[in-house]
């Protein structure tokens, strides 16, 4: 199923949606991960990875959310880099499986 891009905006179409499959709609499934704390879901308790703000971003734990919330894709980068102003930006890249 298709969903809807995060941050929402517009195209043509109306609401722009990424295609199910897309690099994108994967893109988007696993920043959503990186951004929600665990227990934040109560269905889902353990999605989602701790706030990196003091202690650095736990990538077994993303990859592990990965592999169990979104098996058809497999992770095969995560890095973390800062910038001039010590802001941390964390980029990952994967491959689908399917």
């Amino acid at each position: 199923m298709d969903m809807l891009a995060f941050p929402v905006r517009f195209d043509s179409t109306g609401f722009k949606k990424h295609r199910d499959g897309s690099d994108e709609y994967y893109t988007q499934l696993l920043s959503i991960c990186m951004l929600t704390e665990p227990m934040t879901h109560p269905f889902t308790p353990r999605f989602g990875v701790n706030d990196p703000a003091f202690r650095g971003i736990d990538k077994g734990l993303f990859v592990l959310n990965a592999a169990r919330y979104v098996p058809e894709v497999k992770i095969t980068s995560v890095l973390t880099t800062e910038d001039s102003d010590s802001n941390a930006k964390v980029t990952f890249a994967f491959d689908v499986l399917v």
